[in-house]
């Protein structure tokens, strides 16, 4: 796995303000089809699993269409918030780009489907922007960094998407 990691500035953040912003990329081979991939990151039934940080709502019809939205309540650290999920980008078998906003942050998160050698390579980036102090305490007391978060999503995608390509159900 690769590693790329930053800092930012929120847009109209005065000048010398504090920037918590962090971004992270990470990125797997999944001995599965871009399909497979692509389905298993939506699959309904494995959002829970994939996405341990956000319980979804239900999906509009069109999810995951390009500007598309369901609510969210996002569990991060000790930061408990509603949240609304946007679909920014989607285009099947390649990219999928959403973002989560809340009360107390904005978060970016895509994945880009490459594929390579027999199965896919997964691009895994994502940015968490507190709006306050406080937002990020309360994540960075739950222990676990963005990068683990990634690589969590990760893992669980990698290890499902194999278990769909080879016609195998996967433990919930």
């Amino acid at each position: 796995m690769a590693v790329g990691t930053g800092g930012g500035r929120r847009r109209g953040r005065p000048p010398g303000a504090l920037s918590e912003s962090t971004a992270v990329e990470r990125r797997v081979f999944v001995h599965a089809s871009p399909r497979t991939v692509w389905a298993t990151l939506h699959d309904p039934g494995a959002t829970s699993a994939l996405f341990p940080e956000l319980h979804l709502g239900p999906a509009a019809p069109t999810w995951p269409a390009a500007a598309t939205t369901r609510s969210a309540r996002a569990r991060l650290g000790l930061l408990r918030d509603l949240a609304r999920v946007e679909s920014l980008e989607a285009r099947p078998d390649a990219l999928f780009r959403l973002r989560v906003t809340a009360s107390g942050f904005d978060s970016e998160w895509t994945w880009r489907l490459e594929p390579v050698a027999g199965g896919t390579r997964v691009i895994h980036a994502a940015r968490f922007e507190p709006f306050d102090r406080w937002t990020g305490l309360l994540v960075r007391f739950g222990r676990a960094s963005l990068a683990s978060r990634v690589e969590a999503h990760l893992r669980t995608l990698k290890e499902r998407a194999e278990a769909a390509e080879r016609g195998i159900s996967p433990a919930t």
